[in-house]
């Protein structure tokens, strides 16, 4: 039997007996469970944030180590760090195509938890790569200062009656700027413009405008696992891996952006 979910399709809640799904809803034996029961709902909730818990464990312990020793090994082997980021950023582009083209793929067990796998892996290899150019200070300052954000924004996306979901459109032409601007900052950089003041200025207001735009997408994300009364876009039943890919993803770019924002490089 399938177990594929289509929006607007009911869900068969396994295991629950009727008279424990719901105090004060009335379902007859065997009747279709769909999203709106809270049952359904907080299991989907408990298991997407559980997901993401493993992933920014397994980030830690990975990009830990080589934050500590990235600087010597580009020193000592650098071809073995030009592989490893030129494997880790190609896992990385090969399985957003698979998320763009083939969205099907991360609702098919175990298909999804071995994409989101190499997903985490790969981008836990960048992070820590990115973490060896900064002091251990600066990088220990921006990670507390990330789960504030996350915390806080994330009890705000739960209690606030306004639904941010519907500001989805606008933030992702919000990224699409912010990918533009992280273009042009490229280009100059490849020109000879990164020693000037200018370039630092520019730098900054980017650093800023990303922080900013992906604290917005913890908020609107939440708010798409959550459901109930922020429902303009939503997550389905069967989107647990994708949701926590969404969240990681978000948590990940806030703190590479505050990282760039107020981290002190190593000298």
């Amino acid at each position: 039997m399938s177990n594929r979910y289509t929006p607007g399709q009911n869900v068969v809640v396994q295991g629950v007996p009727v008279n424990e799904v719901d105090s004060d809803e009335n379902y007859a034996p065997g009747e279709l469970i769909g999203m709106q029961s809270t049952t359904v709902k907080n299991g989907f909730v408990r298991k997407v944030y559980s997901i993401l818990t493993v992933q920014l464990i397994v980030t830690t312990l990975i990009a830990a180590p080589i934050a500590n020793y990235g600087l010597e090994m580009k020193v000592k082997s650098p071809e073995i760090v030009s592989t490893m980021m030129f494997l880790s950023l190609a896992a990385f582009v090969a399985i957003m195509c698979v998320f763009t083209c083939c969205p099907h793929t991360m609702r098919e067990y175990p298909t999804n938890y071995f994409l989101l796998a190499m997903f985490t892996v790969a981008e836990a290899v960048m992070v820590g790569f990115v973490c060896a150019n900064y002091t251990a200070q600066s990088v220990v300052m921006c990670l507390a200062l990330t789960a504030v954000c996350v915390g806080g924004l994330t009890l705000f996306a739960c209690q606030t009656k306004y639904d941010f979901t519907g500001l989805l459109p606008y933030f992702l032409t919000a990224t699409l700027v912010l990918c533009g601007c992280s273009f042009m900052l490229m280009i100059a950089a490849m020109f000879g413009g990164a020693g000037s003041g200018f370039f630092r200025a520019a730098n900054l207001v980017y650093a800023a405008f990303g922080a900013l735009l992906f604290c917005g997408y913890i908020v609107v994300d939440t708010q798409m696992i959550i459901g109930g009364k922020h429902s303009t876009y939503s997550f389905t039943v069967d989107d647990c891996c994708m949701a926590a890919i969404t969240l990681y993803v978000d948590i990940i770019q806030l703190f590479l952006y505050l990282l760039q924002l107020f981290g002190d490089r190593n000298d």
